[in-house]
C-alpha cells in the first residue's frame, strides 16, 4: 500500500490530529475542507453537541437585503390581521 491510501484510510477511521493554537485557531485539513465545502474567506457554522464541535459550511446570500422602514413593517403586520368573520370560518375549519 502506498503512504497516500494508508493516510486516506486512517483519516476516514481515525480521524486528523490538528493541535490547537493560541485563540483556539485550528488548521483544518484540506482534504476535509474540500469534502465538506469549505472555503477560503467562507462562512462556517459552528455549534455543540455534547462533546463534539459540528462544523458546517454556510452559503451567503449574493444579492443584497433591503431593509424595511417602521411604517412598512406595520403596514404588513396590519395586512396580515385576519378580519373577525375570517378568524370564526378558520376556526371552524380547523376543527
Amino acid at each position: 500500500m502506498f503512504f497516500s491510501q494508508v493516510r486516506n484510510i486512517e483519516m476516514q477511521t481515525y480521524g486528523s490530529l490538528v493541535k490547537i493554537l493560541p485563540k483556539g485557531l485550528i488548521t483544518i485539513p484540506k482534504k476535509l475542507r474540500l469534502d465538506i465545502g469549505l472555503e477560503e474567506n467562507g462562512l462556517a457554522r459552528i455549534k455543540k453537541e455534547g462533546k463534539r464541535l459540528i462544523l458546517e459550511p454556510v452559503d451567503i446570500i449574493s444579492y443584497p437585503l433591503r431593509e424595511y422602514s417602521a411604517s412598512e413593517i406595520k403596514q404588513f403586520i396590519r395586512e396580515d390581521r385576519l378580519s373577525p368573520a375570517l378568524k370564526r370560518k378558520v376556526k371552524k375549519l380547523l376543527k
